[in-house]
């Protein structure tokens, strides 16, 4: 088992919310859809799915970041803020998803300019 030390989780905790926030942790998303392939659902149902998994990945990182605030405890020191933070930026990317998520589903049928939306979902 991997163990991390408060500030090792806490700069972790960050990073990752970071990529969550800028779009990185899509990816992970697209290569859930890419595993299926061809069976992947199409449509509304495609989009759905699609959105319950990112949203699924930013509630995993709200958990590691909280779980970062957790190790370092109540202290006051530069891991204690960044863990703090992490969450804030973890809490600000699943709400991201979220709106994310209700666009692609409610939009499916197409946006003007951009065609079809469920591949904005990794952009």
């Amino acid at each position: 088992m991997l163990t991390l030390t408060p500030q090792a989780r806490a700069i972790a905790a960050f990073t990752v919310s970071v990529l969550l926030v800028l779009g990185h942790l899509n990816k992970l998303g697209l290569a859930f859809v890419l595993v299926f392939g061809d069976s992947y659902p199409s449509g509304r149902g495609g989009a759905f799915l699609t959105s319950i998994v990112l949203i699924a990945i930013a509630g995993a990182v709200v958990v590691f970041a909280m779980s970062a605030v957790n190790a370092v405890g109540p202290s006051v020191g530069w891991d204690a803020n960044l863990a703090r933070a992490a969450v804030a930026v973890a809490a600000l990317g699943l709400l991201i998803a979220v709106l994310l998520g209700i666009g692609a589903v409610a939009n499916t049928g197409g946006m003007p300019g951009n065609g079809y939306y469920t591949p904005g979902l990794f952009f």
